[in-house]
């Protein structure tokens, strides 16, 4: 059973060597790894290309710069494994985690294995920034709870290809885009399982979008009237969730467009 392995870096030439050789790594052997570069102007398409020619399961493709969510689309597309690993080009995963999650896959049938994850910063190992066995895996927890005390790295998931076909990135947008995915994945309630070890590793740079808050102010409300627009079940929770998030903002209500729109959609007013 292959792991088609979806890695998207946009100079990530610091890193990229260290991502690649954490697959190659792993004691699963059967799997590819799709590298798809997002218009790197650095070297990282020379790191690429020189695991490709190492190891003909590394898969390199070149695309002008469209983000990261476009990046992840064109890998969704080039797929042939039965299982799907996303995995930015500055971030690692443990040896033993393909092998451990499809013998999970295997036994228990499920859709998603989720395992726990650490990070690193400046080659430092640190516990994760969440406790990501809070809550249960389910979709009225990543509505409610993500960006509270409760999120999920990208590379800690591998899915069923079944549980994400039919299903893409929203390519508008720059920031919170898994967290859009992952509520269009969870709808389905697909059986979960969680390896409670750190097996993915997620690296801590100045150039994370994580980090950049500038771009996040400049997004997130563009993603959260999304998906208020298309969530009804729990309507009033999540348009309370928003209302907690921008607390310190609600004063600004009368200058800011957005915040009047998701108001008067609650009050039932055009």
């Amino acid at each position: 059973m292959k792991v088609s392995i979806i890695v998207t870096c946009y100079n990530q030439e610091a890193f990229l060597g260290e991502t690649l050789n954490s697959i190659a790594q792993q004691t699963y052997s059967d799997w590819e790894c799709i590298i798809i570069d997002d218009g790197s102007t650095d070297n990282s398409a020379q790191i690429a290309k020189k695991w490709r020619e190492k190891d003909s399961r590394f898969l390199y493709f070149y695309q002008e710069n469209k983000d990261r969510s476009a990046a992840r689309n064109a890998g969704i597309d080039k797929i042939s494994g039965e299982f799907v690993q996303f995995l930015d080009g500055d971030d690692m995963l443990q040896p033993t985690k393909f092998e451990e999650s499809i013998a999970l896959f295997t036994k228990e049938k499920c859709d998603i294995v989720i395992s726990n994850f650490e990070e690193i910063k400046e080659g430092k190992r640190r516990p994760p920034f969440c406790n990501l066995g809070k809550y249960e895996f389910t979709y009225e927890n990543i509505l409610l709870k993500w960006d509270i005390d409760f999120n999920i790295p990208i590379h800690c998931f591998i899915f069923s290809k079944k549980s994400i076909e039919g299903i893409f990135f929203v390519e508008e947008f720059s920031v919170k885009e898994d967290w859009v995915m992952w509520l269009e994945v969870f709808k389905r309630t697909p059986k979960v399982l969680f390896i409670d070890k750190p097996l993915a590793v997620y690296r801590i740079h100045n150039s994370n979008t994580s980090q950049n808050k500038e771009l996040i102010e400049k997004n997130i409300e563009k993603v959260l009237s999304y998906i208020l627009k298309n969530e009804t079940l729990y309507f009033d929770a999540f348009f309370l969730k928003i209302i907690n998030y921008y607390k310190e903002k609600i004063h600004k209500i009368q200058s800011r467009p957005w915040y009047k729109k998701v108001f008067y959609a609650l009050i039932g007013k055009e």
